[in-house]
């Protein structure tokens, strides 16, 4: 009895809610199998988003989620080649229609044409993924690389005037 009445007890500590977050829901129910109604964000980023006539016009790179936990914008990738010029649009989520095709495979449409989607103003994420940080230092680590390399270049054409000047002259 004892032994039971302690695990209850560290049981109820372990699922307090913690200082600073507000306990939504009931601990206890636990989701075993992913329900036939409910889709894996991992499975939209990256998936692509074609129009009413079949073009490709972007993927997917992000989900912007409410407080409530409900999506409400997608973050689409639009134009450059493998992510190299690309720019991200956000549309509310209920402009997408996600149907299957004959195959049972997701299809994502937008009633947006390339080109509309190309002219819209660009999304700016305030949070950071660990991506974008990257990304970022690494374009940044690219430009200092192509000043430096500059900067040799100039400093290796100065050095061969240099001596082209002190030879003698034939």
């Amino acid at each position: 009895m004892k032994a039971t009445l302690a695990a209850a007890f560290a049981a109820s500590l372990l699922l307090a809610p913690s200082s600073g977050f507000a306990q939504t829901g009931t601990p206890d129910r636990f989701v075993t199998v992913q329900p036939a109604d409910k889709w894996l964000a991992s499975q939209f980023i990256g998936q692509a988003v074609s129009n009413e006539a079949g073009e490709a016009i972007g993927d997917i790179n992000d989900l912007l989620f409410d407080k409530s936990g409900k999506i409400a914008n997608v973050v689409i990738g639009v134009g450059g080649f493998l992510g190299i010029g690309e720019k991200n649009v956000a549309i509310p989520y209920n402009a997408l229609a996600i149907t299957a095709d004959a195959n049972g495979k997701r299809v994502i449409k937008a009633g947006l044409s390339r080109e509309r989607l190309q002219s819209a103003p660009n999304f700016q994420a305030t949070e950071k993924t660990t991506y974008m940080r990257a990304k970022e230092q690494a374009t940044e680590m690219g430009q200092k690389a192509l000043d430096k390399a500059a900067e040799l270049k100039d400093k290796a054409s100065r050095k061969i005037e240099e001596m082209r000047s002190s030879e003698p002259k034939k």
